[in-house]
Order: structure tokens, then C-alpha cells, then sequence
């Protein structure tokens, strides 16, 4: 007859043996049998290199993909649907495993597979992208339109007197003009002031357009570069008498060049007068233009409420 400590103590030396036997066992597989692929070397290196040829095929790729698109497509299908200037590179993705198995050897062909398009697909279309860019704007091309440099705004001319609006002088969309006690419209020079710029060369560019009048006349527009300084420097001289007075920056930068619009020799009368401006250039590799529309609100005397 057994006790219970005796068999306990039996039953721990048994699972001891066995757990000690299977100790055994796992020490003495090897990283195969693990389920570790053992490490070759020779075969390590080749996959590197096969890696290596693959990414400066798709980089060479990729920059004629990016000069093809520059100078071949983009001039072609200017002013067209722009959805073509992407759907085409992009679709050369499909090209890269073709382009693979046609360029490179055998040897390294066996090392590519799905990984391997995955990859050089991202590196072709970042790379195309890359490429336009730098090659589509300064110093290798222009595709931005000229625009306003910053703030307009409207001055008029009256005799020796210059006229602005009691608002805010940087315009928006908008510009409104009170008129005083005894006034049926503004008299005098009636000038759009803005600085115009451009990211390559400000003086290649053009300015047209025309002022609708309230009436609906409708009047062409010339740009008069020499009044810009004169009007300008008379309007920040204002500033310095009216503490009120915040004459806009029109020009923040040096390059940006001012323009001065004459739109009335004779005034403004009430109502809504509609500028529409449009900025041209001829970029490369398109012909580049923005619009911009303008109104200038010229309202009747109010008087003030009776307290």
C-alpha cells in the first residue's frame, strides 16, 4: 500500500523527466525545422542587388516619363481635359513588370514578384511627379498665371483733390463710395490702383478688361503703369494727416510691379460698376491667364438719423 506523499512525489520526478526530454528535443532542432528560413548569403546579396538594378530602372523610368509628359504631352493638350495629364503616367504602372522582364536577366528576375511591383509602382509615380514639377515651373517653365499681388483698390481724382472711400481701402470683392450732401455722382479721374506679379517675368504679362457701368455701358480698359507711383505716393501721404487713413500694400514684393487703370474721365454715377480684369502670359509650355471681377458701389447721400 502507497501513501499520498509518495505518490505525489513520484508523479513530480515523472513530469520532470518528460519536461526535461522535451527540452532536449527543441534544443537539438535546427531553425528549419523552427520554421526559419536558414540564411544564405550568396542568395541574400543577389536579392539586394536585384532590388538595387530595380529601383534605378524604374528612376530612369520615371524621368522619361516626366520629360515625355513636359515637353511632348502638355504642350499637345493644352487647354484640353486635364484628366489626361494623369491618367496617362499613371497607367504606365501596368508597364513595370514588362519593362522588367525585357531589361533585366534572368538571374535577377527570379528575385521580383509581387513586393517587388508594389513598390516600383509608388517610386514611378512619385518620381514622374517629381519630375514635372521641377520641370514645369522657374527656371524650366511657367504654368501660374500672373495674379494681384495683394490689395486694389479705387482712388478718384478731383481737381486737386484725391478722393477715397470712407471704407476699408483694400478691396475685396468690393468697394463702396458715399457720396456727400448735394453729390448726384463722383466727379472726377475715376483709378483702379494693384500691384501685378508673376513667378518668372512680370513684364511679359498683359492686362485687359473692361468696367461695366451701372447703366449698362460697357467700357474696354488700358493700363497706364506711370500714374501708379504718382497716385500711390499722393494716397500714403493722406495717411500721415489721417490717423484713420490705412493706405493698403499693394506691392509686397520688389519684384511686383504696380499698375494704375484709368476707369472714368468723368466720374462715377450711382449705382454698381462692374471691372473685369484678365491677367495673360505666354508661359511654357501653355498660355497662361486669370480673371479677376471687380465692383465699385458708388451709393446716394444718406443723412444721418434724427436722435
Amino acid at each position: 500500500m502507497v501513501d499520498i506523499g509518495t505518490a505525489m512525489a513520484a508523479a513530480r520526478a515523472e513530469r520532470a523527466e518528460r519536461q526535461k526530454k522535451k527540452d532536449g528535443e527543441k534544443k537539438s532542432r535546427s531553425g528549419r525545422n523552427h520554421g526559419i528560413e536558414a540564411f544564405d548569403p550568396v542568395k541574400h546579396v543577389s536579392k539586394e542587388r536585384a532590388e538595387m538594378f530595380s529601383m534605378w530602372l524604374v528612376i530612369l523610368f520615371s524621368i522619361v516619363v516626366g520629360l515625355m509628359m513636359r515637353y511632348a504631352v502638355m504642350p499637345a493638350f493644352e487647354g484640353s481635359d486635364g484628366d489626361l495629364l494623369w491618367v496617362l503616367p499613371m497607367s504606365l504602372v501596368f508597364l513595370i513588370p514588362s519593362l522588367h522582364r525585357l531589361v533585366m536577366s534572368e538571374e535577377l528576375l527570379e528575385h521580383y514578384g509581387k513586393g517587388t511591383w508594389f513598390k516600383a509602382s509608388f517610386l514611378l509615380v512619385f518620381g514622374w511627379l517629381a519630375i514635372t514639377f521641377l520641370l514645369s515651373n522657374p527656371p524650366f517653365g511657367d504654368v501660374g498665371a500672373p495674379e494681384a499681388a495683394a490689395a486694389w483698390t479705387v482712388v478718384v481724382v478731383d481737381g486737386e483733390d484725391l478722393v477715397m472711400t470712407h471704407d476699408d481701402l483694400d478691396g475685396g470683392d468690393e468697394m463702396e463710395f458715399h457720396l456727400s450732401e448735394g453729390q448726384s455722382s463722383l466727379n472726377g479721374d475715376v483709378w483702379l490702383l494693384f500691384g501685378l506679379r508673376d513667378n518668372m517675368d512680370t513684364s511679359k504679362a498683359t492686362v485687359s478688361g473692361t468696367i461695366t457701368l451701372f447703366d449698362g455701358s460697357v467700357n474696354n480698359l488700358s493700363t497706364n503703369s506711370s500714374h501708379f507711383a504718382n497716385l500711390s505716393e499722393w494716397g500714403g501721404s493722406m495717411k500721415k494727416t489721417n490717423s484713420n487713413l490705412s493706405w493698403p500694400t499693394m506691392l509686397p514684393k520688389t519684384e511686383d510691379v504696380g499698375t494704375a487703370i484709368r476707369l472714368s474721365t468723368e466720374g462715377l454715377g450711382i449705382g454698381t460698376h462692374t471691372i473685369e480684369l484678365t491677367f495673360e502670359e505666354d508661359g511654357d509650355p501653355w498660355h497662361n491667364s486669370r480673371s479677376y471681377k471687380w465692383k465699385v458701389v458708388v451709393k446716394e447721400y444718406t443723412p444721418p438719423p434724427i436722435e
